[in-house]
């Protein structure tokens, strides 16, 4: 896995956290799109990490 990856999930999290200085009343419509990146890019994380694995050969029991 890339360091970048882990950065950017890293920051999906961090940030949206620091802002809303991790406020459990923060509204969801504030939240969604920290979450709708943070899914894309843990959706993106898999797909590198999935095509890794088939690169190589190996196979999910």
């Amino acid at each position: 896995m890339k360091k970048s990856t882990l950065r950017v999930a890293f920051a999906a999290v961090a940030v949206p956290a620091a802002i809303t200085g991790a406020a459990p009343a923060a509204d969801a419509v504030e939240l969604a799109p920290y979450a709708h990146q943070l899914d894309t890019d843990v959706a993106a994380t898999e797909a590198e990490v999935g095509a890794a694995v088939d690169a190589l050969g190996l196979a999910a029991e």
